[in-house]
């Protein structure tokens, strides 16, 4: 029953910005601040994982402010505080480390060589750079774009462009690994040679 929730919030997040744009299109965002709300709770109560909860408040304070304050604005905010609330805790684990990008790499590859770890490192502070040039553009859309744009933006072209780093980490880590076997491999045949002679 967990994961059926857990599945449900990640569906309601992904289709966030066009449930906002077809509410507003409408005059309707009241019962969206309450969705957006309700979920942040559910998140707050689940027991997950502490590093997001920084997600998990700003839902919390963008539906609570759309609705205390009647302004739909900060239901449009909330994209740029994901993408602030991301790269807060892709950042941290910079900090208190093992980086967020070895976190995903050792679900597939638990003995994470060295080598792997300094990558991982380099990659992760590629996503808290990326976290900030999204919330910048999507701070734009929200107040400089038209509803259109922004719906496009938030909820298309920022998640394709994590595709497109999620896939471009991906094989630059493959072929980086097969660099790394190719070294050892060399090393190897010529700790041999030397021994022979």
């Amino acid at each position: 029953m967990k994961q059926v929730f857990k599945g449900i919030v990640i569906i309601l997040m992904v289709v966030y910005p066009f449930l906002v744009g077809w509410s507003l299109s409408h005059g309707h965002f009241l019962w969206v601040s309450l969705i957006l709300i309700a979920l942040g709770i559910v998140r707050l109560f689940s027991q997950g994982n502490q590093l997001m909860m920084p997600l998990t408040w700003f839902a919390i304070l963008c539906g609570g402010l759309s609705l205390v304050l009647k302004d739909h604005a900060w239901l449009k905010m909330y994209p740029v505080f994901m993408s602030v609330g991301a790269g807060m805790i892709f950042a941290s684990t910079l900090i208190k480390p093992p980086s967020m990008i070895e976190r995903f790499a050792r679900l597939a590859e638990p003995d994470l060589p060295e080598s792997g770890v300094i990558w991982t490192r380099k990659v992760t502070l590629v996503w808290c750079i990326f976290f900030v040039i999204n919330a910048l553009i999507a701070l734009y859309t929200v107040l400089f774009a038209p509803m259109k744009i922004w719906v496009i933006y938030n909820g298309f072209v920022s998640y394709v462009l994590m595709g497109i780093l999620l896939l471009g980490e991906f094989i630059l880590r493959k072929r980086q690994q097969r660099l790394n076997l190719h070294i050892v491999s060399d090393q190897t045949v010529s700790r041999k040679s030397d021994l022979k002679e």
